[in-house]
């Protein structure tokens, strides 16, 4: 960087901390990747990961901070302020990425905190104990009881991704940095265990709530300090963050599903009056914890959209809804320990709404790419399947591509929270009237679904079926298991399109830190028996555990082909390119076809 530049800058910058440690960071060389998009290199990066707090109410700061560099810049038309320019665009994805991704993990992490807390076992990591989940006692109404091996190695591998905790062989340490004493110290155990993102949607519905019920919303809105120092030298998150997240998650959550952040852009005024005229104190300690999120500004009795708050009120309830449908496990993290798996189940109806938010966008990939995959191969669309259906997005978007194509369609689903979800939207003209439902389909189970299809006139030879992440979704699976299941479907010659999230070593975790949502997203799933799968082999883990085979591996060992050119995949999860050169997606679009109909069409060699 020119000397002319470095002292505009310096002097521009003076007053503003956050942006001159930025500084250091955007003035180093960026890359372009092979689509021409920048990227910090990893020196960069790992600076602004460990010493720039960006996550909530900091990467609103963080962003305006950016904001303030490209506006000192103004007029600037050397080489090296190009470079600045790319590197403060880098800087504001990954700031908007950690405006979705933290939330959750915080949210989780709350919970379980508070029950560690209460069986006494964050009081043994800071005496400089080890756990060791298979043999860890506790005492228990006026008893010694052994808890859960498994969902202790569960709940210490979400604190392993997330710093909390180091692995020592079998066992599991406090992590050495001083902000985690901290935290484990000051925590303090959950008293509510209602969920209040429900008490939000009702109060944002217009509904008149109880007086214990405001008083709750009141504790949860009000009671939140806001992080205000800037020390960092480690992206661990304070406690106040933590306890921010935990607040912030139902409280989106309860204002998408009453529809109250429909039309809500940059610079949209809200007022509590206007979110809820029955209780607008309560409204007003929502508006809070908006803003202490970096979410709104306030200005007297009104509050302003920030950025952040734009992109996290439109992108934010799809993943904030899948991890909080686990709300169940996380109220009864002790009686899990204690007594393990036994009665806790997620209802699918609380995950409908979030699983298509968060799926609109793969299934018109995967619709895409089915069109291109007609298109090259002749391939003629008889019979389409939507398995996992949630409200039949996919189905929807293929209808409405399709409406004459005497297409016969299909939706499937283990849970009648998702059939019922899915008839009301055919009956409101959504989906096709000549669509069968299938109900108390196991995705595991295809003998199932082909009974149905059968019984129906069907033909399953042929047949397309999409799912969205509903694989994983299989309980207790293993590897051979799964590859029996991607067996049933290709013998019976269904054509198989389906998404899944790339299942992530915890050393990828903890590298890239907030730039994912990964370390909720494997924590929820595991914790209910569920099995996430890298997209392609992945070897040389060296944190937790290793990983399960991958999604590839169990198809083409069903008989599937896999077609590449179809296949489609995420953002990467590194904001540069790792030594080992390997850098895993964040969800893969697979396109499997049988291998006898893969022949036919030309895809492969006999």
């Amino acid at each position: 960087m020119s000397n002319a530049i470095r002292t505009k800058l310096e002097s521009a910058l003076a007053d503003d901390e956050l942006a001159c440690r930025l500084l250091p960071i955007v003035t180093q060389p960026t890359g372009l990747s092979s689509s021409g998009y920048p990227f910090l290199e990893r020196s960069a990066w790992e600076q602004f990961r460990d010493q720039i707090p960006h996550i909530l109410g900091m990467g609103q700061r963080t962003i305006e901070a950016n904001a303030a560099i490209r506006s000192a810049l103004d007029g600037q038309k050397e080489e090296d302020s190009d470079n600045i320019l790319r590197a403060c665009k880098v800087v504001d994805q990954i700031v908007s990425t950690a405006a979705i991704t933290a939330p959750p993990s915080l949210w989780l992490s709350r919970h379980l905190l508070g029950c560690y807390k209460e069986l006494g076992l964050l009081d043994r990591l800071l005496a400089g104990k080890a756990i060791y989940p298979d043999e860890c006692l506790v005492p228990h109404e006026g008893t010694v009881q052994r808890l859960s091996g498994s969902e202790l190695g569960i709940d210490f591998l979400f604190f392993l991704s997330l710093g909390f905790v180091e692995q020592y062989d079998d066992s599991f340490r406090i992590a050495g940095h001083p902000r985690v004493r901290r935290i484990f110290e000051s925590v303090a155990p959950i008293s509510q265990r209602d969920d209040p993102a429900q008490t939000w949607k009702r109060l944002f519905a217009g509904e008149t709530l109880e007086s214990n019920e405001q008083e709750a919303l009141l504790e949860l809105g009000f009671a939140v300090t806001p992080r205000t120092s800037l020390d960092q030298d480690h992206w661990l998150p304070t406690l106040s963050e933590i306890e921010l997240g935990y607040r912030l998650v139902p409280i989106v959550i309860g204002m998408r599903a009453a529809s109250a952040t429909n039309g809500l852009t940059e610079d949209t005024e809200l007022t509590s009056s206007n979110l809820s005229r029955t209780s607008p104190m309560c409204a007003a300690g929502a508006l809070e914890v908006l803003t202490a999120a970096g979410w709104c500004k306030r200005s007297g009795e009104r509050y302003r959209i920030t950025r952040t708050g734009a992109r996290g009120l439109a992108r934010g309830p799809g993943p904030f809804g899948i991890i909080h449908t686990y709300h169940p496990y996380m109220t009864q993290s002790k009686e899990l320990l204690l007594r393990g798996k036994k009665s806790v189940w997620v209802e699918r109806g609380e995950n409908v709404a979030a699983s298509q938010d968060a799926n609109r966008g793969t299934f018109l990939r995967a619709n895409n790419a089915l069109d291109n995959f007609i298109e090259n191969t002749g391939f003629s669309l008889g019979v389409f399947i939507e398995h996992a259906i949630g409200r039949g997005e996919a189905t929807r978007q293929r209808y409405e591509r399709s409406p004459d194509a005497g297409i016969r369609f299909v939706g499937a689903d283990l849970e009648d929270a998702a059939i019922d979800a899915a008839i009301a939207e055919q009956s409101a003209g959504n989906l096709p009237d000549n669509m069968i439902f299938v109900r108390q389909a196991d995705i595991g189970k295809p003998a199932v679904l082909l009974a149905a299809m059968a019984d129906a006139g069907v033909r399953a030879r042929g047949a397309v079926m999409i799912v969205g992440n509903g694989f994983h979704e299989i309980r207790n699976q293993t590897d051979e298991s799964m590859k029996n299941v991607f067996r049933g479907y290709c013998d019976a010659g269904i054509i198989l399109l389906f998404t899944e999230e790339n299942a992530l070593a915890i050393d990828d975790i903890r590298q890239t830190a907030w730039n994912t949502y990964h370390a909720a997203f494997k924590y929820v799933h595991e914790k209910s028996g569920q099995g996430l799968r890298p997209a392609n082999p992945r070897i040389g883990v060296r944190l937790g555990r290793g990983l399960r085979a991958a999604w590839s591996e169990c198809a083409q060992a069903g008989g599937y082909v896999r077609a590449e050119a179809y296949c489609e995949k995420t953002r990467t999860i590194y904001p540069y390119t790792p030594k080992n050169g390997i850098n895993p997606s964040i969800s893969v679009n697979h396109f499997f076809v049988p291998r006898d109909i893969a022949i036919e069409l030309g895809i492969t060699k006999p």
